[in-house]
């Protein structure tokens, strides 16, 4: 019995680390995790990677999930600093927009889809739920703590963007941006998250019989 567990949390931390990866090359490389619909001149773009978040979080369960928003935070974080300066990397200046909304996609996503579905009793429209779910907290939590940051704690980007405007229309600016990209990032969600989830599914429903 113990040699089962065993075997099994390896087969998990396995899986995990497959997931990171997934992530790691979907942010290397752009075109694989951000979809770019003109709003990329100011450095912001429809992002998929909250996908492969909730993806892992349907196959591998919570606690694999919040590694992986954990993991997709940090790297934000870190491109947000060593990136050129631009509207995207301001916003994820703020360690709770970048790690905060990406950690939030798990929990919310297991909320929707359990850990324990497998293909054999998930429902599509529960997959399509959960990605839209997953755009949503996305984005709702950047577009949140964004304005919340300019508004009511009067962040001073003006220092690395002059917009030519004043500092209370920079807030709704970067809002309106991520809200604008959400649209598409739920309707993104919607399809991407069954199409990918459910073969998944069925892997898992044969790997832990």
């Amino acid at each position: 019995m113990g040699v089962y567990y065993t075997m099994r949390n390896i087969r998990q931390l396995v899986l995990t680390a497959i997931f990171m990866a997934i992530i790691l090359v979907q942010v290397l490389v752009p075109f694989l995790g951000y979809i770019p619909l003109g709003a990329v001149v100011v450095g912001a773009s429809v992002t998929i990677i909250q996908f492969t978040v909730a993806i892992g979080t349907i196959f591998l369960g919570l606690r694999s999930g919040l590694i992986l928003g954990l993991f997709w935070g940090l790297i934000r974080l870190w491109q947000a600093f060593t990136t050129p300066f631009s509207v995207g990397s301001l916003i994820f200046m703020n360690p709770f927009t970048a790690i905060g909304a990406s950690v939030l996609i798990a929990v919310a996503v297991n909320l929707v889809v359990r850990p324990s579905t497998t293909a054999a009793n998930v429902k599509v429209w529960r997959l399509s739920l959960a990605g839209a779910v997953a755009a949503i907290v996305n984005t709702g939590v950047v577009t949140l703590i964004t304005w919340i940051g300019f508004t009511f704690f009067h962040i001073d980007w003006h220092q690395f963007i002059n917009l030519g405007q004043s500092q209370h229309f920079l807030g709704w600016f970067l809002s309106i941006i991520v809200g604008f990209n959400g649209i598409f990032e739920i309707i993104a969600g919607i399809i991407i998250v069954p199409i990918i989830a459910l073969p998944l599914l069925q892997i898992k429903q044969r790997l832990y019989k």
